[in-house]
């Protein structure tokens, strides 16, 4: 049999820089941590990644997450969705070429924390880092014009 049948996608490696760890303990720690999974941070920070077209490759020592861990809630769909926007090929969604879509969602999540550590590091005064990340959040949110909802607009038809 060749590796790529006995391939199991559930146990494929998601990795993260070891380098993060205090960025993930500090938005991931308590209750009053905006991120309750590590693995919610990692989502966020691919989209970080992406925002600002930054993909940085993993280096040094690594700490993995199963795939599996982020399909018990959907969140493998962002993996999928960000290899589909790089490579702009579907077969990079067969078992084959899943390590490619993964190996770009770790280079836009890794990205992704530089930018996160950065913005924190701007703002020190905000130990959780909630306030900096709604700032963040907010000022890098495409202009959206306003406009009035008409009654009609909100009929919906099944």
């Amino acid at each position: 049999m060749s590796e790529t049948s006995l391939f199991n996608w559930r146990n494929a490696a998601v990795r993260r820089e070891r380098y993060h760890e205090p960025l993930v303990a500090r938005l991931t720690s308590d209750n009053k941590s905006i991120f309750q999974y590590n693995k919610d941070l990692m989502v966020f920070a691919a989209l970080v990644g992406f925002s600002h077209s930054e993909k940085r490759p993993l280096s040094g020592d690594c700490i993995d997450i199963i795939l599996d861990t982020y399909s018990t809630d959907q969140k493998d769909g962002f993996i999928y969705l960000l290899g589909l926007l790089e490579t702009k090929d579907p077969k990079v969604l067969k078992d084959n070429n899943l390590k490619d879509c993964i190996r770009v969602f770790e280079e836009y999540c890794n990205a992704g924390l530089y930018v996160i550590t950065d913005w924190l590091s701007s703002e020190p005064g905000d130990p959780n880092g909630i306030d900096t990340l709604l700032k963040k959040i907010y000022e890098n949110m495409p202009a959206v014009e306003a406009r009035e909802i008409e009654e009609e607009d909100l009929d919906i038809e099944f």
